[in-house]
């Protein structure tokens, strides 16, 4: 019954403390009425009961009342602390708003400030940029003209330098032809003079080379003479040319009879003669040896 009474109280303080009002209202009214009428008393039991009721509910009324004007105090004094709390927020709030709006527009007037900085160095910087482009355009005008000096000098010097390379080129030819025609005579005049020492000695060697084949032959005809017998008729002036063969020790080989002017027998008395003459003698050097070699057998009749 406590813990319902509470929980009602609790969730309808303004209802029940008028049914608590009224049901007081009601138990004066009650006492007062008993004491001064004589109205028939009630059953003693429920009298009792009732007014023991009514004593138990004032006294946990009044605690409940106590207790709802200190939650209302309480109630009261936060709603109060959270109006005060919520006007503080307010204003800190308000506060913090003209703050920013105060950095806002200083920020709007340092950035219009700083625009207006910027076009200026803009405005600046674009005056200089034309300046520059004009000494740029100079500077390329007359960059170009002493380009074109230079050109025009350059291609001087290259024409004074083609035509000094031309003649250098030329007197170096020349020299060199010069050059060429002396070392071609002089190799001329050497070629010469090796040609005629040349032929000179040869014709030196060939004078000794006839001399000592001459010499050989003359070797050869003696030992053919000292072997030849004379046929029985000769006549004066006869003579055979003979071709002998020989190998390296002079030994003879074979025997060709060219031409011989006489009889056969003197034909055959020469062949015979240069057959017995074998070996043959050695030649004076060995230059004029000659496997094959021809000469006259002309005998002194």
């Amino acid at each position: 019954m406590e813990s319902a009474l509470l929980r009602e109280i609790r969730q309808h303080p303004l209802a029940m403390m008028v049914s608590i009002a009224l049901h007081v209202v009601l138990l004066i009214v009650l006492t007062v009425s008993l004491n001064h009428t004589s109205t028939p008393k009630l059953p003693a039991q429920p009298v009792v009961k009732t007014v023991q009721a009514v004593v138990i509910d004032a006294s946990q009324v009044d605690a409940e009342l106590n207790k709802l004007k200190l939650a209302e105090q309480q109630k009261l004094q936060q709603e109060q602390s959270r109006k005060k709390q919520l006007e503080r927020d307010m204003k800190k709030a308000r506060d913090a708003r003209l703050k920013e709006e105060k950095r806002i527009a200083d920020l709007k007037r340092k950035q219009k400030q700083q625009e207006q900085k910027e076009k200026a160095r803009q405005a600046k910087l674009e005056k200089e940029r034309k300046l520059k482009q004009e000494e740029l355009a100079k500077l390329k005008k007359q960059k170009q003209e002493l380009e074109q000096k230079r050109q025009a000098e350059q291609q001087k010097l290259a024409a004074i330098e083609s035509r000094r390379k031309a003649e250098e080129e030329a007197a170096r030819k020349k020299q060199e032809a010069e050059e060429s025609e002396r070392r071609r005579q002089a190799e001329e005049a050497e070629l010469q003079r090796r040609l005629a020492e040349e032929e000179q000695r040869q014709v030196e060697q060939n004078t000794r080379l006839q001399t000592l084949r001459a010499q050989y032959a003359k070797l050869i005809e003696r030992q053919v003479a000292r072997n030849w017998l004379p046929p029985a008729q000769m006549t004066s002036g006869w003579y055979c040319e003979v071709m002998v063969q020989q190998n390296r020790l002079g030994d003879v080989t074979q025997v060709q009879m060219l031409k011989c002017t006489g009889n056969e027998a003197f034909r055959n008395t020469v062949e015979r003669a240069v057959k017995k003459a074998s070996p043959l003698p050695p030649p004076p050097s060995p230059e004029v040896f000659d496997q094959k070699l021809q000469f006259t057998f002309r005998p002194e009749v």
